[in-house]
């Protein structure tokens, strides 16, 4: 159980994250060398920095390719539609479904999420930064920001949604199986598929998952309780005393307003509604990341601040679209922060410092 934080990149982190998507995404980024940790409700997603230069480079490559893009944004489009019949007929609205239906919709999922990473942070962030250089990389990308939110729109649908596919699959399964829905989060999908041979799951353990999990690339390390809190606390931030954090400039400018933190919550998407409500504006909108759930909360702010995200992540292309100051990737922004402070952007230097 030897992890150093310095040989890891922190990519991603939201709350409300379920064991099972976490799971599914250890299939889709095996590559990277993943390292998952779930602490207090928090997910967070680290890459080794080997496997995200690795990935960086990749992308480039990917991008540079006068056809790629458009070939993938077909065969990726036919992997939705064929994802969407195969549950209108082998799912939705059964009392009962076979191992092999269940292993199905793994594979859809984790096909879907693991296209979907060919636009995420570590595949677009080195290609952005020489597209001036290379015309067919800036033409590819040109498309990136609207073909990733609808299809961000569609994983919505399949993953979180409360009338999506994944809650229509549980409550079905918590049926057949005898067991509330709620657990199924709880489960890898090794443990879903292990109840096809009477295997039950222990479902007060699987219940407190959520306060302390890891599980790594290769499922080597899943830990829970006591041995997953140790991993944690070696990757936690002590930001105690400090006022002032540094990022990847986004979008340029300079502003002065009151912080509000938002955070999406996958688990309960009411509450950021009420948040967003609660926003004023001028405010300076730091989040642990954007998503388009997010964009009544952008088109109120003055800046907007990420903990994590790339060039073409969501908070940078609507904050460019906007003409807002915008850094991201500061890594813990939203623990620097608290509501009303108000704090300066620099974007010529990339900082964000509390002024009062």
């Amino acid at each position: 159980m030897k992890f150093n934080k310095d040989d890891y990149t922190l990519s991603f982190l939201a709350h409300g994250v379920s064991i099972f998507v976490a799971d599914i995404h250890v299939d889709v980024y095996k590559e990277l060398k993943v390292l998952f940790l779930i602490d207090n409700g928090i997910f967070k997603q680290y890459f080794t920095n080997k496997a995200y230069e690795a990935a960086l480079d990749r992308g480039l490559n990917f991008y540079s390719d006068k056809n790629a893009f458009k070939n993938y944004r077909k065969a990726l489009k036919q992997h939705c539609d064929k994802f969407e019949k195969f549950f209108i007929e082998k799912i939705k609205g059964k009392n009962r479904l076979t191992l092999e239906i269940v292993r199905t919709f793994f594979a859809y999922t984790i096909k879907l999420c693991k296209d979907y990473t060919y636009m995420n942070v570590e595949f677009t962030d080195k290609a952005f930064a020489n597209q001036e250089d290379n015309p067919i990389v800036k033409k590819n990308l040109s498309g990136v920001a609207e073909f990733k939110e609808w299809v961000r729109s569609y994983m919505d649908k399949v993953l979180f949604e409360l009338d999506g596919y994944l809650n229509e699959l549980f409550e079905i399964l918590s049926k057949q199986f005898e067991l509330k829905s709620y657990v199924f989060h709880n489960l890898t999908q090794r443990e879903i598929m292990d109840l096809y041979d009477g295997k039950q799951p222990n479902g007060d353990i699987a219940s407190k998952r959520q306060e302390a999990f890891v599980i790594n690339y290769n499922r080597q390390y899943l830990y829970e309780g006591d041995k997953a809190e140790a991993i944690i606390k070696m990757f936690r931030d002590n930001v105690s005393g400090t006022h002032s954090v540094t990022g990847r400039i986004a979008s340029s400018g300079k502003a002065v307003g009151p912080v509000k933190i938002i955070s999406v919550d996958y688990a309960d998407l009411g509450i950021l509604h009420q948040e967003i409500a609660r926003m004023n504006k001028g405010d300076v909108l730091i989040a642990e990341t954007t998503s388009p759930e997010l964009i009544l909360a952008c088109k109120k702010a003055a800046a907007i601040v990420t903990d994590v995200g790339g060039l073409l992540s969501h908070a940078a292309i609507v904050s460019r679209e906007f003409g807002i100051p915008c850094i991201v990737a500061t890594g813990n922004a939203t623990k620097v922060f608290k509501d009303g402070d108000i704090v300066e952007i620099n974007t010529e230097k990339g900082t964000v410092t509390k002024i009062k």
